[in-house]
């Protein structure tokens, strides 16, 4: 996203550009781990949202890489401070996913033009980043906290609250989340097992996509 776009254009283009793909990756590999490659892998199997987490050693300069290559929504996960924040913005990122909520966090990202996607566990953590403006509330951990079923309570009272269930999602639970009311999904386990490979990332990715596309067409 070029930086000549005001902060609101940034955030509604991104927002766009997410919901209509429905699947952020979590890219959270260690030292060793090959990290352009893998995220060149997994968009070439249709997963081109990239939650590349600032955990991950030389992740900065993957998402300054990967935001300039086509049709890719390159960003963060874990941003845990204002100042995590402006580096993500700095190195091209368009998201800022974190595992909590911190209303600094989602102001700071919001200033940056950078789409602000808080985390939650509880009805009051979800209304409290939603009401600090948060357009997407993430959900984690939610395959522990109950899963698509959990997912389904919460929309009974938060209703138009956007919720990214994250955490322990599959290929053959992503139909149960989006029934159940998610808006979008986070994936990552099914992609980067212990010991992957590059041709396992491509073909899990294959298998996550054609899944979100049969839960819920494209927009």
């Amino acid at each position: 996203m070029s930086k000549t776009h005001a902060p609101a254009e940034s955030i509604e283009k991104t927002l766009e550009d997410v919901l209509a793909d429905g699947v952020f990756l979590c890219v959270r590999l260690g030292h060793d781990g090959p990290l352009v490659e893998s995220c060149r892998a997994a968009v070439r199997g249709g997963l081109t949202v990239l939650e590349i987490t600032l955990t991950t050693p030389g992740a900065l300069g993957a998402i300054e890489i990967m935001a300039k290559e086509e049709g890719v929504v390159a960003g963060a996960g874990t941003v845990l401070t204002p100042e995590d924040a402006r580096r993500v913005a700095d190195a091209g990122g368009r998201f800022a996913l974190s595992p909590v909520f911190d209303p600094g966090v989602v102001d700071e990202a919001h200033r940056l033009g950078l789409l602000a996607v808080p985390g939650a566990a509880t009805a009051t953590e979800i209304l409290a980043a939603h009401r600090s403006g948060a357009r997407l509330v993430k959900v984690f951990p939610a395959a522990v906290l109950g899963g698509a079923s959990y997912i389904r309570a919460l929309r009974g009272p938060l209703p138009d609250i956007p919720l990214v269930p994250t955490n322990g999602i599959t290929a053959e639970t992503i139909a149960e989340y989006i029934a159940a009311g998610a808006i979008a999904v986070g994936v990552g386990g099914d992609v980067f097992p212990p010991n992957f490979t590059l041709d396992h990332v491509e073909i899990a990715s294959r298998r996550l996509r054609a899944a979100m596309d049969s839960a819920r067409p494209r927009r």
